[in-house]
């Protein structure tokens, strides 16, 4: 149990963090609100949270599949560093130029259902992020194999991503011109520890090197 509740802490504080910067999704929650249709706020966020869901579901099959393949191992955290290490470069990259966020909300016209399903689909961070934690976790030892723990692990970040879609439907206005303000800073703080990530990520990479082209001559010599 006390695995079970370190999973759940982690995978929603991740969640939550990552839900929090400006977004089309977080500021489409925003917009509904404003609106006044609160309708519209619970159906746009159960659709966007059921895609992340089923994303991150994809996501650990994925990573299963690839740990099964022992020899190749090393390249899988070979490429989780350099997915981490793209994203950390585009928030550095943003905080460098002082980029702020695009206000763009697209397919508003849509049904809240549509439009959450849509714009949680054509998310570009969705995988490659929790491609980047899963790894992670998974290699503090927080995350295991397990069943149970894939169901706790899945409905975490559901509920991590709908309390930062609550705050967003709750504080709107203010929260949204608080980060435009801060957003630079937050690209940073994002950026540094993305890069942080992939910089270990790469590290076990290299070190799992040796080990694998060992696997791989004995494996041709069998």
């Amino acid at each position: 149990m006390k695995q079970h509740i370190r999973l759940i802490g982690w995978a929603m504080g991740i969640s939550f963090t990552g839900s929090l910067p400006l977004g089309t999704l977080n500021l489409t929650v925003a917009n509904f609100s404003f609106a006044d249709n609160l309708t519209g706020v619970a159906m746009f966020a159960v659709a966007a949270i059921f895609i992340e869901m089923l994303l991150v579901r994809l996501v650990l099959l994925a990573v299963k599949q690839l740990e099964r393949l022992k020899q190749v191992l090393w390249f899988f955290n070979l490429i989780t560093g350099a997915v981490l290490l793209l994203l950390a470069f585009n928030s550095l990259s943003a905080a460098w130029q002082k980029l702020m966020f695009q206000v763009e909300t697209p397919f508003t016209s849509l049904h809240p259902l549509l439009s959450g399903v849509l714009l949680s689909i054509i998310n570009p961070l969705h995988i490659p992020f929790w491609i980047g934690w899963t790894a992670v976790l998974k290699a503090k030892h927080v995350l295991n194999d397990n069943p149970a723990a894939h169901n706790f692990y899945v409905l975490a970040i559901g509920m991590g991503t709908a309390l930062a879609f609550t705050i967003y439907a709750l504080a709107g206005r203010f929260l949204i011109d608080h980060l435009l303000e801060q957003q630079v800073l937050l690209n940073w703080i994002v950026g540094i520890a993305l890069l942080s990530t992939a910089l270990v990520q790469l590290y076990k990479a290299f070190v799992a090197l040796p080990v694998a082209i060992v696997g791989r001559a004995t494996s041709g010599n069998e």
